[in-house]
């Protein structure tokens, strides 16, 4: 939500992203239905945005709308230097005990399809994926029992796409890995990708996991163009 949603500026939208009608709800409700599991579970929910959009408003409406617990919201005033970073001023702000997760608001995955009883006991992170297409997501490369061996950042070294929902073991574990990870370089293509950072957990023998979505469970909202195909492949099975 902290992105500028140019593409969508482009295609003659007024309004954020994520505030978009698309099949009678705005695209910030068909993207938080994935974390249904999670709310049940009594998640407390914060947000980054751009202070110029003015989202306070619009974030209270939608989450007394859709019973979401809604922690702080942090505003910012320009783009960071990526979403780890972003990610990184919200752990901040969190309770540094209990499990950190960051989900982009590009993506519908299906309610329930991503559960916390996923998470194996002990893992230091998790990553759901899903068969994605091309080399524009993040993929991980797993060995048979589903434990990362490796992440990439647009780079295709498996089948398996990152859905953009990262999943570390507490909010202090996350900033302190940030730290580390970038401490030393870090950056891939000019950005502070999360993905890459999970190698550092994998080389320090951390268990990293990875839960299999199938292409079906996963709809894609981060361009007009992804917007109408989620639109057209609904045709009444989306609820």
């Amino acid at each position: 939500m902290a992105g500028m949603g140019s593409r969508f500026a482009k295609a003659g939208y007024a309004q954020p992203k994520y505030e978009i009608e698309v099949l009678g709800r705005p695209l910030f409700d068909w993207s938080m239905g994935a974390l249904a599991a999670f709310q049940r579970e009594g998640w407390q929910f914060h947000f980054a945005t751009r202070k110029e959009t003015s989202a306070l408003d619009f974030l209270s409406r939608r989450c007394d709308a859709l019973s979401i617990a809604m922690g702080p919201i942090l505003e910012l005033d320009g783009l960071t230097d990526g979403q780890a970073t972003t990610a990184l001023l919200l752990a901040e702000g969190a309770n540094a005990a209990l499990p950190f997760l960051v989900f982009n608001i590009d993506t519908y995955v299906r309610p329930d399809a991503m559960c916390p009883d996923q998470v194996p006991p002990g893992a230091s992170g998790w990553v759901p994926c899903f068969p994605g297409p091309g080399e524009s997501w993040s993929f991980a490369r797993i060995d048979q029992h589903g434990r990362a061996l490796e992440l990439r950042e647009k780079q295709r070294i498996s089948p398996h796409a990152t859905v953009g929902l990262y999943w570390f073991a507490s909010a202090a574990s996350y900033i302190s890995l940030y730290r580390d990870f970038f401490g030393s370089g870090g950056e891939e293509m000019g950005e502070r990708y999360i993905a890459p950072m999970y190698n550092h957990l994998i080389r320090a023998g951390k268990h990293v996991h990875v839960s299999l979505l199938n292409s079906e469970d996963v709809g894609m909202l981060g361009t007009p163009e992804q917007v109408a195909a989620f639109v057209r492949n609904a045709s009444g099975t989306i609820g």
